[in-house]
């Protein structure tokens, strides 16, 4: 919405060699110190991707980071890609690509993909950028056969106004172990030969006679199979001479194609006998013949081609009854004859996906009628080579492009029944072993360590759909897949991640089988299921699935256990089926589970992008009302688990880009302490962590109701029925799942606190409505600490204390638990800075620390410290010679259990009273020990175990001289900037005595008149965004000539769809001149758009300095707009504390949205629209 520019700045910097192309370093001027010609752009670099009317130019701009000249790129808001100069490879050799980057803008931070084109493929990353200089940095390693390649930095300019870049390096690296490919398994086919007869693709033959045997004696039409084909016999058959086709843009098709444009119905096909076709709403009956309609129609006529044929096929394979063979003959050569003349496809669905899908029981079907006597010779050929070969073909190679993630695994599921139907080594050699789409090779590249795909849960499922029908057809003809450890590993991590008695038939379905095969290949699995399918074995461990982010806490045993989990990766799949955020939650307890759980399935439902994707629906913290920018890689604290209390810890610095979250959970017995901390590099921020638990809610705090929704974007416009209260005071819910379940959050007094109660949708419906609690916070640090207790009757936590660190939330935070009928208290710490430091009476050098004393001086219950040197109280410690992990606890009056944690092996020492026989042991094994005069005993301890020691009196210390180095993720690297603030547009304009615009319509450009195509260079006050912090999600918009409602033009916002039919939110919106405190505005736009209903908002927010962005009662409801212009409108009054007005017209996410045209926007003092009035703005610049 800004000019088209783009600009080069070569900074000057104080005196300083420069160093990037020294150790090392591939790439010629990757600091930008050369230019030889001076034009600015540094010698060797150049653009791509420049669209039309952005304009290169270079003037001096500072600081670079290092040497005299860094390159700073402006755009325009228009996204470029700046390539690097050529560099040479070694094939298979480990590279690190790093730069140092920062940018300026009113959004904190940016995205650029950094790609590194080889003469023998890409390798991409993502490398976030915020406004200090921060160093980014990656691994690869050259593919084979690669000798040279260059460096693409693209997407520049997405949201940043200005990005930095300097001291951009490729260096030779040694592979780290995380990097090595790991070893593929190979199926080997070198003396495989085809059995001459029999089934293999859905049924083994020994499988449909059983079916047969079981039928004996009755009427064989009674079986679902045959009922499901005999309507299948008398139905006409149609074949088009036109193939759904759609040059690779499929998504418009589908969108426009399959939905009701009137109520975004998924529309049914209908074929006429005469071979014409349409496409019809269930709903309002309505007929549509778009040529994406008649194009959708046919891909979904074929896909019911391909499903007759295999329910016939079926029903012919049970009953031998030559009826149904006849008509899979009539289907088969049907399509034989048209494939081969429709180009490219797919034809036979809408997706590649779906075509793969149901060509697996098609080609089924084939193998029962291919041996037939009712198919000729001729015929046989006619279908294998013009349709079924062919479509292997097509699938084989999207198997290969779709490399390494789910739809690989679908698409050789499919090449390998196609290969078998086809009898074609091939095409079975491809499904086992092609390098990036056979089972083996997806078994071990798709899946982590730990056997979990990195595409998340849902497709953790769905990978799985693909690989296990894949692995049983090549079991079927004698291939054992079954001996790849690879393979076996990806069935481990459901065991994990299922609940308590959860239920997943179908996956346990697939589960048995491979129990069985395993076991006949000698690596057995545990079966842990019942016969309803319910989990009922439940693992009582914790479990950190390191490599993908996600920390299991267990706390208690069988179905009454405690699961808590924390989500700490990279964001899986930003708008996939199984994303969520950073220190997303979730908790089961009495047997139920008690937060809501991931998101709806279905691309199509509202709530897919509009809210359960949102931060705010995962139990995670929020920062300045916005949602988290995904894909950020976390960074890994700690994960440990001792008998008494389990923790889990996180942080990420760049999610928020400025503001570090850390979050630490402590599993207790019967309670979760939650400490969820936002530290900002600078400035005061708004915090907003929302707490959503199943039940009835009941909270004591004196509510006012609040107008409107919480907000217009970032899911904040679902939370509805709000009542807030403020404190700064201790406070609790309670909310109540049944007579034997409830959950009692108790939140411990700090900061002022706005208590924000209010109705959410349920994630998988908006239906159903959860009770939550948004707790709000202003400030430069803060640590929400809660305690999360379950319980059936009443609660047994009778008080919470805060326990500061000296120096404030920025150095660390603690919490004391006192429960009914238990002596002493609890206390659980996480430090934020590094050195020792005081909790009250608790001394604590290292990141976590918990423990139970009855008192200050008496020995604790249990103490633990993780990842630290020291933990005080009284005249007893915990300590280490470097940051480790001790655990001890007091089992016995003369007996300890001590656990050390992971990394923490050496030599410990136990000082205290010792008796004369005082020893130690391991699962029952003595220890060597030695004895100094009965003070101290010394041992060697292992990582991770867990000894008791007896003939203890009293302790006073333990010390760990710990072996090796400490594993941790450092922050990225960083360097501060001096702050800038974000450039707001210069308004020149008379102006009233209040500031604001002179005139009624206090809005510039309120009706779009200047604009890039009426005054090229135009700069334009408003700015253009959406709830997706994705560049390539940010709302397209355009000046529209051809419709206005007056003047010239209009601003269009296209309909953009991130997912099939789901159309994607978009707004605009821009600060006005002048102080609205205590005035009454209304904010009217004229709207229309080319589908309806489209949905929109009206926004007018203000700015509190004490408290942050205020929408309350500036939140329109949404409007149903039509196809014909319409004035929408909304009125609000400010308070006395606000300083800024910002306005904004949005389209809402919703299902089918359209383009949407917005014109004659107008804010005027008063409570109700009037005629529309220029703006005084717009008249200066035309002037």
């Amino acid at each position: 919405m800004v000019s088209f520019a783009l600009v080069l700045l070569l900074g000057a910097a104080s005196a300083g060699s420069a160093q990037a192309e020294r150790n090392g370093n591939l790439i010629p001027n990757g600091g930008f110190e050369k230019d030889g010609d001076r034009d600015g752009l540094p010698d060797g670099w150049a653009f791509a991707d420049v669209g039309e009317g952005v304009r290169p130019e270079a003037r001096p701009a500072a600081p670079a980071r290092a040497g005299r000249s860094s390159l700073c790129v402006v755009t325009g808001g228009q996204q470029v890609t700046l390539t690097s100069p050529g560099f040479v490879l070694k094939p298979g050799a480990t590279y690190q690509v790093s730069a140092w980057l920062r940018m300026e803008g009113r959004f904190p931070q940016d995205m650029v993909s950094v790609r590194v084109a080889t003469d023998a493929g890409n390798r991409s990353f993502e490398f976030h950028l915020a406004r200090p200089w921060r160093k980014c940095a990656a691994t690869f390693v050259a593919p084979e056969g690669a000798r040279s390649a260059t460096l693409q930095f693209r997407g520049l300019g997405g949201l940043a106004d200005r990005t930095y870049m300097d001291d951009v390096a490729v260096r030779e690296a040694a592979a780290s172990v995380a990097e090595r490919k790991p070893p593929v398994h190979r199926t080997d086919l070198a003396r495989f030969e085809f059995p001459r007869t029999g089934s293999f693709v859905e049924y083994a033959t020994a499988q449909i006679e059983e079916m047969k045997r079981e039928m004996a004696g009755r009427d064989s039409r009674e079986h679902p199979w045959v009922r499901q084909a005999e309507p299948l016999l008398q139905e006409q058959f149609h074949f088009f001479k036109e193939g759904y086709t759609t040059d690779g843009r499929w998504l418009p098709v589908f969108n426009v194609g399959m939905n009701c444009p009137k109520d975004a119905a998924r529309l049914n096909p209908v074929v006429h006998a005469d071979g014409s076709h349409e496409m019809k709403c269930p709903k309002c009956e309505g007929v549509y013949r778009t040529e994406a309609n008649l194009q959708c129609a046919r891909a979904v006529y074929n896909q019911n081609l391909l499903r007759a044929g295999a329910a016939l096929g079926r029903a012919y394979a049970l009953t031998g009854d030559e009826r149904y063979a006849r008509r899979v003959k009539d289907i088969m050569l049907g399509l034989a004859e048209r494939y081969p003349t429709w180009g490219r496809g797919p034809h036979l669905s809408f997706t590649t996906l779906n075509e793969a899908e149901n060509m697996v029981s098609f080609s089924a079907a084939f193998e029962q009628i291919r041996d037939s006597v009712i198919l000729s010779v001729e015929e046989r050929r006619k279908i294998e080579e013009g349709l079924l070969r062919p479509v292997g073909e097509f699938i084989r190679r999207g198997s290969i492009s779709d490399r390494m993630n789910n739809r690989a695994a679908i698409y050789s599921k499919a090449v390998m029944a196609i290969g078998l139907a086809l009898r074609d080594k091939a095409l079975v050699d491809h499904a086992l072993n092609d390098p990036d789409a056979g089972l083996h090779a997806l078994s071990a590249g798709m899946f982590d360590a730990d056997g979990l795909s990195f595409e998340g849960f849902g497709y953790q499922s769905y990978g799985l759909s693909g690989l296990s029908p894949t692995a049983e057809m090549a079991y079927r003809i004698g291939l054992n897949v079954y001996r790849d450890p690879a393979y076996r590993k990806v069935f481990l991590p459901q065991l994990q991640i299922l609940l308590p008695g959860e239920e997943s038939r179908g996956w346990v379905r697939q589960y048995d089988l491979a129990c069985r095969r395993f076991a006949e290949a000698g690596q057995p699995l545990e079966f842990p299921f019942d016969d309803e399918g319910r989990l009922t074995v439940v693992p009582a461990s914790s479990y950190n699935f390191g490599k993908f982010g996600y920390g299991i806490l267990r706390s208690g045993e069988g179905l009454d256990q405690v699961y808590l989990t924390m989500e700490y990766g990279v964001e899986t799949m930003f708008m996939g089926h199984a994303p969520a955020p950073k220190f997303a939650t979730l908790l089961y307890a009495n047997r139920r589970l008690l937060t809501p759980r991931g998101a709806t399935s279905s691309y199509g439902d509202p709530l897919c992008g509009g809210w359960s994707r949102r931060t705010l629906a995962h139990n995670a913290l929020t920062v300045d009302d916005r949602d988290q920018w995904g894909r950020t890689p976390g960074r890994f604290v700690a994960f440990e688990a001792a008998p008494r209390v389990k923790v889990a810890r996180a942080a990420d610095d760049e999610t928020y880009g400025g503001v570090t979250l850390d979050r630490t959970l402590f599993l207790a017995d019967g309670y979760v302490v939650d400490l969820s901390a936002a530290l900002a590099a600078a400035g005061d921020h708004r915090f907003d962590l929302c707490y959503r638990f199943y039940g009835d809610l009941a909270c004591g705090l004196p509510f006012q109701p609040r107008g409107g929704p919480l907000g217009a974007g970032h899911g904040y416009q679902y939370l509805t029925d709000a009542r807030s209260a403020r404190t700064a005071a201790d406070w609790s819910a309670d909310w109540r799942q049944a007579e034997d379940s409830a959950l009692r959050l108790s939140v411990v007094g700090g900061p002022e606190t706005e208590v924000i109660a209010c109705a959410s949708p349920d994630n998988r419906s908006a239906e159903e409505k959860v009770d939550a609690i948004v707790a709000r916070r202003w400030g430069g640090d803060t640590v929400f600490a809660s305690v999360w207790e379950t319980y059936r009757d009443r609660p047994s936590v009778v008080s919470t204390r805060r326990l500061p660190a000296a120096g404030g939330d920025a150095e660390g935070v603690g919490v004391e638990v006192v429960r009914q009928g238990r002596p002493g208290a609890e206390c659980f710490l996480a430090a934020y800075a590094a050195g020792e430091r005081q909790y009250g009476d608790i001394e604590l050098d290292g990141k976590i620390a918990a423990g139970r004393w009855v008192n200050a001086e008496a020995a604790p219950d249990y103490a633990y410290l993780v990842k630290g040197v020291l933990l005080r109280r009284g005249g007893r410690s915990l300590e280490a010679s470097a940051p480790a992990t001790l655990y001890v606890e007091q089992i016995a009056p003369d007996r300890l259990r001590v656990q050390t944690g992971s990394e923490s092996a050496g030599k410990l020492a136990l000082t205290g009273r010792l008796a004369a026989g005082a020893g130690v042991t391991r699962a029952g094994e003595k220890v060597a020990t030695k004895a100094d005069r009965g003070r101290t005993l010394t041992f060697t301890a292992a990582a991770d175990a867990a000894y008791e020691v007896t003939g203890v009196a009293d302790w006073r210390r333990i010390r760990l001289a710990r072996e090796g180095r400490a594993q941790e993720t450092a922050a990225a690297e960083m360097v501060p900037v001096a702050a800038t603030a974000p450039p707001e547009p210069t308004i020149q304009a008379p102006l009233a005595p209040d500031g604001t615009l002179a005139g009624k319509n206090k809005v510039p450009d309120a009706g779009f008149e200047v604009n890039p195509k009426s005054r090229p260079g135009a700069v334009s006050p408003w700015e253009t965004w959406s709830s997706y912090h994705f560049a390539k999600f940010r709302p397209r918009t355009e000046y529209d000539a051809e419709q206005a409602h007056s003047g010239k033009h209009s601003l269009k916002i296209l309909q953009s769809n991130w997912a099939n039919e789901a159309t994607q939110d978009g707004w605009i919106e821009q600060r006005v001149p002048g102080v609205g405190a205590g005035k009454t505005y209304t904010l009217s736009a004229w709207v229309k758009a080319n589908l309806a209903p489209t949905r929109v908002r009206l926004c007018i927010y203000g700015y509190n300095p004490k408290w942050g962005n205020d929408y309350e009662g500036g939140v329109s409801p949404m409007f149903d707009v039509g196809t014909e212009w319409q004035r929408v409108a909304w009125t609000r009054t400010f308070g006395p504390e606000i300083t800024d007005v910002r306005v904004m017209v949005k389209r809402e996410h919703q299902v089918l949205g359209g383009d949407l045209w917005i014109d004659d926007v107008q804010l005027e003092e008063g409570p109700a629209a009037t005629d529309f009035a220029p703006d005084a703005w717009s008249g200066s610049v035309q002037q």
